[in-house]
């Protein structure tokens, strides 16, 4: 997303430099952000804000990695899941930050520094925050996958218990294949432009700078459409239609559970039904039509446990779809729409519209905390004693 024409030893014809942006003089066509409009965005954006909410990031998914390990990681898939998050989200926020840092040195650059802002910050921060975002979104797209299974689907899938299928070591195993994959996805980007010292005969110092291989353009162009188009648009699609099913199925049990505490019957564990009674309680597990109705509704009778921790992956899903969809939209304009790259009509806007998309990104990375402290009860106590607070009385 840097105009390859800043690390040319050449001057490009009409090009002149902001504080780090290199930007064309021709007249602005529609739409586009004047010079100035977009470096006050960059000193706004880049600098202030994604560097506050990545810093903000940083400690919230320190704490949420603290918390899920003393819950027990082993214990349970969705939190060995959550924790996997975590890291990815650890990770986005961490060279996030450095991004902002290094966006700052950019924009006034000290003479003296053994390096060269803008290379470091093409190569260490700004692709690979792209990857560890996408790292997050394959494992949010298996956090909903997995939340939806258990829930639309019957407890007894074929031969299979539908929880069964998702243990906790099988998400670890999981979540470890998402990061080695991405890792994988990316090498031949980081493989075709990589920092290496150069040694500047114009000014006698040795920098580290980027460094281009023969066929850099050739893979980076088959990389970026696998890895920011195809791959992104199959996992956001599969948060999308996971997270939809999800709150149909909790909207029909809601309506169950309403009919049936009309009737006098109300749900405790999944498939499991209990008559009301003003003498007692009698478990009813003799009639062969009140099995055939359990039977029926199991897909969608949950516990208030078990609903509790849908609402809250739903919600966390919810939000990542808002903050990402962005990002995809923009790979898709980049691609599809003369002029909206690095170096055309519209590289304001490029920029500038990117710089949103990472800070809604980092936003995405950084608020999870407070869905876990309001919506998991769990969490909240573990939350709690973590730093000795007490309960209200």
């Amino acid at each position: 997303m840097i105009n390859d024409t800043m690390f040319s030893t050449e001057e490009p014809d009409q090009l002149i430099q902001l504080p780090g942006i290199g930007v064309g003089v021709d007249s602005k066509p529609a739409f586009e952000l004047s010079d100035y409009a977009k470096y006050l965005f960059d000193i706004i954006v880049w600098t202030v804000l994604c560097g506050c909410i990545g810093v903000m990031g940083i400690v919230t998914n320190i704490i949420n990695l603290i918390v899920f390990v003393r819950q027990g990681i082993w214990t349970e898939s969705v939190t060995a899941s959550l924790a996997g998050l975590a890291v990815s989200d650890l990770c986005c926020d961490i060279v996030m930050f450095f991004h902002s840092v290094n966006y700052a040195i950019l924009m006034y650059p000290p003479s003296n520094i053994p390096w060269d802002p803008l290379s470091v910050m093409y190569i260490a921060s700004g692709w690979s925050r792209i990857m560890f975002t996408r790292v997050t979104c394959w494992i949010t797209a298996y956090v909903a996958l997995e939340r939806c299974m258990c829930v639309v689907l019957p407890f007894k899938w074929f031969i299979f218990q539908v929880k069964q299928l998702f243990t906790a070591s099988r998400s670890m195993v999981v979540i470890v294949t998402i990061f080695v994959f991405t890792f994988a996805s990316y090498f031949p980007i980081f493989y075709t432009q990589r920092l290496e010292n150069v040694f500047d005969p114009a000014t006698n110092v040795t920098k580290l700078r980027m460094v281009f291989k023969a066929n850099r353009v050739e893979v980076e162009v088959i990389a970026t459409n696998i890895n920011d188009i195809i791959l992104p648009t199959i996992s956001m699609s599969i948060a999308i239609i996971c997270t939809q099913l999800t709150i149909a199925r909790l909207n029909a049990s809601s309506k169950w559970r309403k009919k049936n505490a009309n009737s006098g019957y109300v749900s405790s564990e999944p498939g499991t039904d209990f008559k009301a009674n003003p003498k007692s309680t009698v478990k009813r597990q003799g009639n062969s039509d009140e099995t055939k109705q359990r039977t029926v509704t199991s897909g969608i009778k949950t516990s208030s446990k078990e609903t509790k921790v849908v609402k809250m992956v739903t919600f966390i899903c919810t939000i990542f779809i808002i903050c990402n969809l962005p990002c995809v939209i923009l790979f898709y304009l980049k691609a599809f729409v003369p002029g909206f790259v690095n170096t055309g009509r519209y590289n304001n806007l490029y920029f500038s519209m990117f710089a949103l998309d990472f800070m809604l990104e980092t936003i995405n990375s950084s608020i999870n905390i407070v869905v876990y402290y309001k919506m998991s009860t769990k969490y909240n106590q573990e939350f709690r004693t973590l730093f000795g607070i007490k309960d209200k009385i």
